[in-house]
């Protein structure tokens, strides 16, 4: 906060050189915790305790100042505080006392071995002005002294704790300053501020309780709600099933054998725990609404509603709301419901041919919350009446996320390019002597003409070796991806390209080298085996690789994407 910084400063810049402030310490005050939701229905808000410990000697006309940062304060300060003789700590042993009932052994902040009884101390309240930062100052005069006049004692004020009670702060206010922060200062009676200035400041810090501390925080806030995702989406999309499946993994053939299921599991609770906070809404059927958000991950669902079409199951008591290419929303009954649900891409049969997305799923939640007027009045778990003022409609929404929800890879086709020169460069983009020449070709096989998918063929028999639809998602990212070595064993990647291996020639020969660039491979010439694995069935793809030098002399190099063994997709019964 920008106050907190301007008066730690303020802080450093004058410990060590006030002749005229005197100490005393505002750690014993209590910071209250409350959500961010709980603090929106209040009108005001009261603190707990202002308690200070006076750690020096104070005399009759001492002023003692409370500071409240900005303008949050409202109502609280009592008109006197009266500390009776003994009432806080007193030695019984010393001869000719009599302590009274209650009152404890001297306290460490009272060092000296006479430091026996603590004096009775009263203080006045004189008035409230604000400093030149705009904070609140409360003033109080030190408005009489006593001891016991025993000799053999050495009465102090040392160590005794001042308490002024709960203060009421604004609770608007509260939330924009993002609490307030409480700290205290003392004079002289001959220095009383704002009369006398110490040097360019009109007013000195307590240098005891060093101020901005986090004891002198009054009020911590955060939000009440957050969003975990238990079980993430991770499913890694066949190319060799024109991305129709998952891969088994725990099968190693991608030709032979697939997966169709992906689960996630989702949930929201409570962040963490407070003084004060909010319930759930009782009013509402579902106090819980998750939106699943991707690009076009949901595009393959043909079904209207696909818990009725069989390509989402809720493994819960959430229910399914409505969905679009690039998101589902659910509603759950309260935060103690997990939404847990299940994708089937082979679950209907027109869905089951579409090619699906690869790419990352995010999840956001809405939660429905009231702050009960009745609990909140008859006193309920931390919350009593005095504790501030309610709101008249003390209901809200909170938004939560969205985060990370997993991902759908995809496996490729996997072309080795066992050699490539490069040049030194030492800028990005630079032009180099040898440069390289590196095209993808996509010719783009109609997927939907005597292509099998994988143990399920959309017939009904499960032969897996029957025709299917063409498929109606054809927007696909077709990603690529590059990795590989150096001459001298340095590895990189798999890092992904920029362009996407659309139908067409795609040039990715300076997207490469920009690879190698930032990777710290080409501080000198270097020699490169690449490696080009492309999102797409392999018989679509061909990889063309060569390089030349000063623009001239080009060296075709060749690269396994020459396929001659059409055995390898005939096995997998997908070439015509």
């Amino acid at each position: 906060m920008t106050n907190m910084f301007k008066r730690s400063l303020i802080a450093m810049a004058l410990a060590g050189v006030s002749t005229g402030a005197m100490a005393a310490d505002v750690t014993p005050t209590g910071t209250t915790t409350a959500t961010n939701e709980f603090m929106l229905t209040m009108d005001q808000i009261l603190s707990k305790s202002i308690i200070i410990t006076l750690n020096d000697e104070y005399s009759v006309n001492d002023e003692i100042y409370l500071r409240f940062e900005g303008d949050a304060y409202v109502s609280g300060a009592p008109n006197s505080v009266d500390i009776a003789f003994g009432e806080q700590f007193c030695e019984n042993a010393i001869s000719g006392i009599t302590c009274p009932a209650g009152s404890t052994a001297p306290p460490a902040s009272a060092s000296t071995s006479q430091d026996d009884v603590n004096k009775g101390i009263s203080l006045d309240y004189k008035g409230m002005m604000n400093d030149p930062n705009g904070d609140t100052v409360l003033i109080y005069r030190v408005s009489q002294i006593n001891g016991d006049n025993n000799a053999q004692t050495n009465d102090t004020t040392y160590g005794i704790d001042v308490e002024f009670g709960r203060f009421s702060f604004d609770a608007p206010t509260v939330i924009v300053q993002d609490g307030v922060i409480f700290d205290t200062f003392s004079r002289l009676n001959s220095e009383l501020w704002p009369t006398v200035a110490l040097g360019d400041n009109m007013f000195d810090h307590d240098v005891v309780s060093l101020p901005m501390i986090a004891e002198t925080q009054l009020f911590e806030m955060e939000d009440q709600f957050e969003i975990e995702v238990i079980e993430p989406f991770n499913g890694t999309l066949n190319v060799w099933d024109y991305r129709r499946t998952f891969t088994d993994p725990s099968c190693n053939d991608p030709r032979t054998c697939a997966t169709w299921t992906d689960d996630v599991i989702i949930e929201i609770t409570n962040a963490g725990t407070w003084d004060f906070y909010v319930d759930v809404d009782p009013g509402t059927t579902n106090q819980v609404q998750y939106r699943v958000t991707s690009t076009n991950m949901f595009g393959w669902i043909e079904s209207a509603d696909p818990t009725t079409g069989g390509e989402v199951t809720i493994n819960s008591a959430c229910s399914y709301i409505t969905h679009t290419a690039d998101e589902m929303w659910f509603n759950c009954p309260d935060t103690s419901t997990q939404l847990d649900f299940t994708v089937d891409l082979t679950g209907a049969p027109d869905s089951a041919q579409n090619p699906k997305q690869a790419g990352d799923f995010s999840v956001e939640g809405t939660v429905w919350w009231y702050n009960y007027p009745a609990l909140y009045a008859d006193g309920g778990p931390n919350r009593t009446p005095e504790d501030g003022v309610l709101n008249i409609l003390p209901f809200g929404t909170s938004g939560v996320g969205p985060v990370d929800a997993g991902m759908w890879a995809v496996n490729g086709s996997m072309t080795h390019i066992p050699y490539m020169p490069y040049s030194a460069q030492s800028t990005q983009g630079e032009v180099t002597p040898i440069g390289q020449i590196i095209y993808v070709t996509n010719i783009t096989r109609d997927p939907g003409t005597d292509d099998i998918l994988i143990g399920n063929d959309g017939n009904g028999d499960d032969s897996g070796n029957g025709e299917g639809p063409t498929p109606d998602n054809l927007n696909v990212n077709r990603l690529i991806w590059v990795e590989g070595i150096d001459e001298n064993g340095n590895t990189f990647g798999p890092t992904e390209l920029p362009v996407t291996a659309d139908p067409g020639v795609t040039g990715i020969a300076g997207d490469v080298r920009d690879v190698l660039f930032n990777a710290g491979l080409l501080t000198s010439s270097n020699k490169v085996s690449l490696t080009i694995t492309v999102a797409d069935y392999p018989t679509n793809i061909q990889i063309y690789s060569a390089y030349n030098v000063n623009g001239s002399d080009r060296g075709w190099v060749q690269n396994d994407s020459i396929r001659t063994d059409l055995d390898l997709y005939r096995f997998n019964e997908i070439l015509d």
